[in-house]
């Protein structure tokens, strides 16, 4: 029941953060990992406050790893790229569906809820993370673990935090003013030429 009647929605947010790794994941600069992570988990939440339902942050994220694996750009990426970037995303998604399930499990969830929800999720993913880069594929050294945990997974956790509340409370507002009262056929009509742009993108680009 719950993937047939958000399927779209589930399609929409998945297919965003996919584009969004595929698109921020390509370019190199300082932070990235923060940047790329933090729209992740905004968009988690935005997916999680329109399909509050266990399970619906897994559906997301198999989206999401779908759409990566569908970049043509992949195939010219080392085994090693191959296995962090989808590891990477399935760590923030399992982690994402854990704390939602623990502090947004209410009829009335709170914005601090929202907050705490990412930032643990930022901590714990950016720990998981580090650890199987450091210990189990050890490529990283101790000092890039530390670096990566606490400085880079404490900014993903402030950012993504700020992210959520400001992109709640707007679709909170609007929806109080009755600007998000759309007919239904209508709404899927769009999201459905949003999706068929996102993945002709997604497999017409390369990365």
């Amino acid at each position: 029941m719950i993937i047939k009647k958000n399927l779209l929605w589930i399609l929409l947010f998945g297919s965003l953060i996919g584009l969004n790794e595929t698109l921020t994941g390509s370019f190199s600069f300082p932070y990235r990992a923060v940047l790329l992570c933090s729209i992740d988990i905004a968009l988690l939440s935005f997916a999680r406050h329109r399909i509050p339902k266990a399970g619906s942050t897994m559906m997301v994220i198999l989206i999401a790893l779908l759409f990566k694996v569908n970049n043509l750009g992949l195939h010219s990426c080392s085994a090693n790229v191959l296995l962090c970037g989808p590891t990477a995303v399935l760590m923030l998604g399992m982690s994402y569906e854990l704390f939602a399930g623990l502090f947004t499990s209410k009829s009335a969830v709170k914005l601090s809820n929202w907050s705490v929800t990412c930032a643990l999720t930022a901590m714990v993913a950016f720990s998981l993370f580090a650890v199987m880069n450091t210990c189990i594929i050890r490529s990283w050294s101790p000092g890039r673990l530390v670096d990566y945990i606490f400085i880079k997974g404490t900014l993903t956790a402030i950012a993504s935090s700020v992210i959520t509340i400001v992109g709640l409370f707007a679709a909170t507002f609007i929806k109080n003013k009755n600007f998000g009262k759309l007919n239904p056929y209508y709404m899927n009509g769009v999201l459905g030429v949003i999706l068929i742009g996102l993945w002709l993108f997604g497999s017409l680009t390369n990365f």
